[in-house]
């Protein structure tokens, strides 16, 4: 820590996480399992906030168009909107340049544009959102992993989740898609804690909360959402075999799932009848996702086996992490739970695998049952070392201990702080110099020209600059030199409007010589 890349004011928020954090292991082996779960949260949000407030500027791809689709439903949450005033021609089906804006589903934008609304235009109110998500997941695996296995198990999984580094780089917008799949995560795993409720209570509350979760999961990602279903359903099949059509076995999921239609189909009947063209492209190119390699984003059959190194953190790690899953759904008792888990994995990892379109991230939506795992593994190495050594009135010591190393192994923080600091090399930084100069060119170009109705061209210290410009101030951008016919047809036609370019030294003639272009030096 004292040779770290961050400042002491960045630092603070990382120790009192931790220092939180060791209160909440003490509290755990104490046997104060409400405060335990308590500081457990606080630690997590500290954590997320920490991370999430390392990065004054929106990432490059997702977030800062995610940001400014959110920044524009203050205006009507019914209408996406990209470019909210578009000045020039565009193309309704480019997601990245077109006005309507239906590449995703609404939900986790509407979470982001209320947090906006609360905490105003800045990139960590783009975060907050998921911030909070990824703290409460930690509570849901606290659950799943009590009500499947035990508490000790439940709450390790919470805490190898909560301090895990791949989630927290996704809820600060580092990996594609950020919050997006933070959000998609939340909902997965609530419409999971909500089966095992039900599956260890019966309480048919339990059945709205399941519908619920899993159509909100629809609203942020597309029919995978729908997971649960054919968990459930392949566990009822394992479980009751011939008599899993009966009465009481299918009536369940019928309810749930009637609840999740009636959650999702709303938005699309709407947007098909609002906006057809646009809904119609998008309902095609997330089924063509699975057939074609979109947007480059290809791999082969090995793709999400191999990024399983990337999401848990090395080779160790990962061999630690399925030796515990093995663990985990070996020692658990119901065969419900047992087969759930194992469904689920083999589920989502054969579609994704099977999918020709790859993202690191889509197969996360598993990743509490491999932290509960994990936990499995830990619980076992523990009582195995109890079983051994008679540790009386240092045992709470020691084992706190190792737990929080295995948590500082976890978040991998030299790996943060490299991709997080200004002091970093360029090649370790991931280009955050460039985002820095951005973000000083947006803080240019807005103290020169105030609160202008303006449309300014040739933006961009980095590719898609023109995004993050129109989420920070209220003006129309594009990163492009604009031709002299688009120069004319804006000064003829959009009364009111202003043109300003980004002079760069390089600009046409017929830019240099037109008075009505404001011209702003870099």
């Amino acid at each position: 820590m004292l040779n770290s890349l961050l400042s002491e004011a960045q630092l603070s928020p990382f120790i009192l996480s931790a220092i939180t954090l060791i209160i909440s292991i003490l509290f755990f082996y104490s046997n104060k399992i409400k405060a335990a779960l308590f500081f457990l949260f606080i630690s997590s949000l500290g954590i997320g906030l920490s991370v999430a407030n390392l990065d004054p500027f929106l990432h490059l791809w997702d977030e800062q168009y995610h940001a400014l689709v959110a920044k524009n439903m203050l205006n009507n949450p019914l209408k996406p909107m990209l470019y909210s005033n578009p000045i020039l021609e565009y193309h309704k089906l480019n997601w990245v340049s077109n006005t309507i804006w239906l590449h995703k589903q609404p939900l986790f934008l509407w979470q982001i544009a209320l947090s906006i609304k609360i905490f105003g235009a800045n990139a960590l109110a783009v975060r907050i959102p998921s911030i909070l998500m990824h703290a409460i997941i930690s509570i849901f695996i606290y659950r799943i992993g009590k009500i499947s296995y035990n508490s000790n198990i439940g709450y390790y999984g919470a805490i190898f989740f909560a301090i895990a580094y791949f989630p927290l780089e996704l809820l600060v917008g580092k990996y594609s898609t950020d919050h997006n799949d933070v959000a998609f995560l939340f909902y997965i795993t609530a419409s999971f804690w909500a089966w095992f409720e039900y599956q260890k209570s019966k309480n048919k509350y339990w059945l709205i909360l399941i519908g619920l979760f899993s159509g909100c999961a629809v609203l942020v990602k597309w029919l995978v959402g729908l997971i649960i279903f054919p968990i459930w359903g392949g566990a009822n099949i394992f479980i009751h075999k011939k008599e899993f059509l009966q009465r009481n076995n299918i009536i369940p999921i019928i309810i749930s799932l009637s609840i999740s239609f009636l959650v999702f189909i709303p938005w699309q009947i709407f947007i098909l009848l609002k906006y057809p063209l646009e809904a119609r492209h998008e309902y095609s190119l997330n089924s063509r996702h699975f057939f074609e390699v979109i947007e480059n984003h290809g791999g082969d059959f090995s793709f999400h086996f191999i990024a399983f190194r990337e999401i848990y953190g090395g080779y160790v790690l990962c061999i630690l992490i399925l030796m515990g899953s093995f663990l985990l759904v070996k020692n658990i008792f119901d065969k419900t739970y047992k087969i759930s888990i194992v469904l689920a994995i083999l589920i989502v990892y054969g579609f994704y695998s099977m999918a020709a379109t790859k993202m690191i991230s889509f197969c996360i939506i598993v990743s509490p049952l491999f932290y509960l795992g994990l936990g499995a593994f830990f619980d076992t190495c523990i009582t195995f070392l109890k079983s051994k050594v008679k540790l009386m009135k240092f045992e709470v010591l020691v084992n706190s201990l190792f737990l929080f190393i295995i948590c500082l192994s976890l978040i991998k923080f030299n790996k943060i702080q490299t991709f997080h600091s200004d002091k970093s090399s360029y090649k370790d930084n991931n280009n955050r110099i460039v985002e820095i100069n951005q973000m000083k060119e947006i803080e240019k170009v807005s103290s020169l020209l105030g609160n202008g109705k303006y449309v300014i061209f040739n933006i961009g210290k980095r590719v898609n600059g023109e995004i993050s410009l129109m989420f920070y101030t209220n003006y129309t951008a594009y990163g492009q030199i604009p031709l002299k016919e688009e120069i004319d047809e804006i000064i003829k036609t959009k009364k009111g409007w202003k043109i300003a370019i980004i002079d760069n030294g390089k600009l046409p003639k017929y830019i240099i010589d037109e008075k009505k272009v404001m011209k702003i030096p870099m």
